[in-house]
């Protein structure tokens, strides 16, 4: 699987240099890149045309790596990665399992009925339905944003902006997993509170959970992914699904991880050059 070609976007991630490191050590060849320097139409200037590449970086610069020929690509499949969808498969094992997906215009205009359904006085979580992170996703206060021009001020969004809305909760810890199809391959605490914190997950309570969870659902948005679990009042549950290719790596496993991207990237490439 040497023939799969990696494509780095400079400066994004705290582990760049040690997963440089684990692309030589494992034989691979790479190239790095800017967003502001890539553009789709010049691809071959890294790589050749319908060439196997898989690419990390940016979730802005992903969107245009999937404007090429190149196989697979990036693994970021911008459908499956919306609330709207794996919400569809994972709902009662969500943190934010009860919820509403609507505008920003249609959530100023149930605003009462929507504070009312989850006991608030004021204060409810809003994040995009996209992954693709449009805007910062957190608690805002309704009473203080009650009217569509404020909210789109503060989110810079406009009223048919899709969101999802649920009630506030606390979150204590929480975890990132990679994943392939629903094999775990990696994982790694990240925060703690407010406190950033990358320590290994091996195997124990956590990768118990989550397989059985993968088991469940026996549905996942592309070959590789990230699940996010967090605990909430001492218990746990699936925060969010996120892209492989645009994802931190905290302190998961590098080797692991390149090991299944050249893995999943080869298989796909095979499965349309066969």
């Amino acid at each position: 699987m040497t023939k799969v070609n990696w494509l780095i976007e400079k400066n994004i991630y705290d582990a760049e240099e040690q997963f440089l490191e684990e692309l030589k050590k494992q034989g691979y060849i790479y190239k790095q890149t800017k967003y502001l320097h890539f553009r789709p139409q010049e691809a071959n200037k890294y790589f050749p045309e319908h060439d196997c590449v898989l690419f990390r970086g940016t979730l802005n610069l992903g969107r245009d790596i999937l404007k090429t020929s190149w196989i697979p690509g990036a693994y970021m499949d911008e459908r499956n990665l919306r609330c709207s969808t794996y919400y569809t498969y994972f709902g009662q094992y969500l943190l934010n399992n009860k919820y509403f997906l609507l505008s920003l215009g249609e959530l100023i205009r149930r605003r009462k009925e929507i504070l009312k359904y989850f006991q608030s006085e004021g204060e409810l979580f809003i994040r995009p339905d996209s992954n693709m992170k449009s805007f910062r996703a957190g608690v805002f206060n309704l009473n203080i944003l009650n009217t569509i021009q404020s909210l789109r001020n503060e989110l810079k969004r406009d009223e048919t902006t899709l969101v999802l809305v649920s009630g506030k909760r606390i979150i204590t810890r929480e975890w990132r997993f990679f994943v392939y199809k629903n094999e775990i391959l990696t994982g790694s605490l990240y925060l703690v509170g407010e406190e950033r914190v990358d320590e290994t997950i091996k195997g124990g309570y956590l990768e118990n959970y989550l397989s059985e969870v993968l088991k469940q659902v026996n549905w996942y948005p592309e070959s590789l992914y990230t699940i996010d679990i967090c605990e909430s009042e001492g218990e746990l549950y699936v925060l969010e699904l996120g892209s492989f290719s645009c994802a931190g790596e905290y302190g998961c496993n590098l080797s692991l991880i390149v090991e299944a991207g050249a893995k999943a990237a080869w298989e796909d490439y095979e499965a349309v050059n066969c």
